[in-house]
């Protein structure tokens, strides 16, 4: 199990997770601007309910990683494979619950929110800004706003299905490739 954990923590880590750097400065209109399109947005409310669907799915996700690379093992007679099955079993529930730990914390999403007004406002100008924001307050744009978590989880286990086999394939192919060196 402390595979698996280096594992998903390496995952993590090459995910495009790039450390914290300092914000360039914004112009203070921008940055307003950018705040006030959040609201329209409902972003707060958008990030809290995509962060719900990854809690959702994050035992079965757990489960099907780390059930692969146990079944790619080729270290592992069928006995062990079971074994190692059964301690996952045993292991998701405390690693759920530590990972929900994480999104659990209240300044999580403000934190975030708070990182990506320059990004917002560095890559639009004003107007734009308020374009932008004119739309979102819109009857397509509040639409397109209660949809996108929806669209965005169905998405996601769309890319799932396609990505899983082919990453299994690779992880056999480097598993057998080091079980020959």
């Amino acid at each position: 199990m402390k595979k698996f954990l280096a594992a998903f923590a390496t995952v993590i880590a090459i995910s495009g997770v790039a450390p914290a750097v300092a914000a360039p400065a914004v112009d203070p209109q921008v940055g307003a601007a950018v705040r006030s399109m959040f609201e329209s947005m409902k972003y707060r409310e958008l990030m809290t309910a995509t962060v719900a669907q990854m809690e959702a799915s994050l035992p079965q996700n757990i489960r099907t990683g780390a059930a692969a690379a146990i079944d790619n093992d080729p270290k592992l007679d069928a006995a062990a494979k079971q074994a190692k099955l059964a301690e996952l079993e045993k292991a998701i529930p405390r690693i759920s619950a530590a990972i929900r730990s994480v999104f659990a914390d209240p300044a999580l999403i403000e934190e975030m929110l708070d990182a990506m007004v320059p990004l917002y406002a560095n890559t639009y100008t004003l107007e734009e800004v308020r374009q932008m924001n004119a739309f979102y307050q819109s009857p397509i744009g509040q639409k397109m706003l209660a949809t996108t978590p929806k669209l965005m989880g169905e998405s996601m286990a769309i890319s799932n299905q396609i990505v899983a086999p082919r990453i299994n394939k690779l992880m056999q192919s480097l598993t057998q490739d080091s079980a020959k060196k």
